[in-house]
């Protein structure tokens, strides 16, 4: 049988102690804050018992055959504007509705600040809807959720000229909020 020194003992003991100290320090780093800004598109953030996860950005031509669907009711942008879809996934963690924020809002790094537009599209999310307990905007099954981004879309129309400013960043408001996300445009 190997004896152990006292010296060694000591020294085992030491490094078990600072290892469970790292440990519970970054564990308390990481328990209480979670980065809200400058979180990237397919990141999720918690806003109270919302999680948002804006999966996909992209500007939308009324001319083409699946844009047109995103833009159901709209006119042609003028020739210095764009229409921007922002698809968003929202899912309620906890056992009672929720209600998402009324509207949300995309600023350049110009300081440009533009609010979501009205949609009447089936794939929009409509802002101030109610998110059942436990369950997700889209719903499953529902013509957002299995069309070809699966998500939401919230819509803007903006300047060109305020795409080229980048980052573009929307913010969502919300409990423990508001969070941003840079849009990849």
């Amino acid at each position: 049988m190997e004896r152990i020194s006292k010296s060694n003992l000591f020294r085992g003991l030491v490094l078990a102690l600072v290892v469970a100290i790292s440990g519970l320090g970054l564990a308390a780093c990481g328990g209480g804050h979670e980065e809200k800004t400058g979180l990237a598109e397919g990141e999720i953030v918690e806003l109270g018992p919302l999680q948002y996860n804006v999966l996909f950005t992209r500007p939308l031509n009324i001319n083409d055959i699946e844009d047109s669907e995103y833009l159901v009711g709209k006119p042609a942008p003028g020739p210095n504007e764009m229409y921007i879809g922002v698809f968003v996934h929202v899912h309620n963690d906890s056992d009672d509705p929720e209600t998402i924020p009324e509207s949300f809002q995309i600023e350049t790094t110009a300081g440009r600040k533009y609010e979501n537009i009205p949609s009447e599209s089936i794939y929009a999310l409509q802002p101030g809807a109610t998110v059942e307990a436990n369950d997700n905007i889209p719903q499953t099954d529902s013509t957002a959720q299995v069309g070809p981004i699966g998500a939401s879309m919230v819509l803007f129309k903006i300047n060109r000229e305020s795409a080229e400013q980048r980052p573009v960043q929307l913010t969502i408001d919300g409990e423990d909020g508001p969070a941003t996300f840079d849009l990849d445009l």
